[in-house]
């Protein structure tokens, strides 16, 4: 088992985190805005969820990948791609069996797209820089550019130039509250269809729970 090693290992995890602050200010603009249009968020609790199981063992195969990818292990870095694509399949049937849900075809959209990069480029979802990556800090960009280079990062793999379905991986560098995140199309359209989820669930009208009275008959 050979292992890698590099002065950047924990750049990884402060990319996932700049990756974490853009989709949460876009879920958090996406809940403002549906308050904003009269809605009561507290109506979400009421979503009913088909085969949650399969979302959870989603979120348990990606945590996975995760914790393979800290060992820094070719061995275990391997074993993390088949693992990934695993982990979108385990969503995409998620999205399947709840398509009636606002959104949920333009979330599995996105995450179609996603795991067509994702397998295209055997589990690992391609960056291509389209510009310079400086961004707000130069030094932990380089880093990170070297990083996906030599391979440390499980999740991504570096492009040098365009190849195959790069159109499909993460090529749009967003700089956001002094992070660097690096998304995809199929990011933004799978956050688009979770805003949507939140805006049509929250306005819609609960169902009366006291009886339409009927009028009494005029020869009564």
């Amino acid at each position: 088992m050979r292992l890698l090693t590099s002065p950047n290992q924990a750049l990884s995890k402060c990319r996932q985190r700049a990756n974490s602050v853009f989709l949460f200010v876009l879920l958090a603009a996406g809940i403002v805005l549906a308050v904003i249009l009269g809605g009561d968020v507290r109506r979400l609790a009421q979503i009913e969820l088909k085969h949650p199981e399969l979302l959870i063992a989603a979120f348990v195969g990606r945590g996975l990948v995760v914790l393979l990818g800290a060992t820094h292990s070719l061995t275990m870095i391997s074993l993390a791609r088949p693992l990934n694509v695993f982990v979108g399949l385990f969503l995409l049937a998620v999205v399947w069996l709840n398509r009636r849900l606002p959104g949920a075809l333009l979330f599995g959209l996105g995450q179609t797209l996603n795991l067509a990069a994702i397998v295209a480029f055997g589990g690992r979802m391609p960056v291509l820089f389209l510009t310079p990556p400086g961004g707000i800090d130069a030094v932990h960009a380089s880093a990170r550019l070297e990083m996906l280079r030599k391979g440390f990062d499980p999740l991504h793999v570096y492009l040098a130039h365009p190849s195959g379905l790069w159109f499909l991986g993460d090529i749009f560098d967003i700089s956001l509250l002094h992070h660097i995140s690096v998304v995809s199309l199929g990011d933004l359209l799978m956050v688009a269809g979770v805003i949507w989820l939140v805006i049509r669930v929250s306005r819609e009208k609960r169902s009366s729970a006291v009886p339409t009275p009927v009028p009494e008959s005029a020869g009564l």
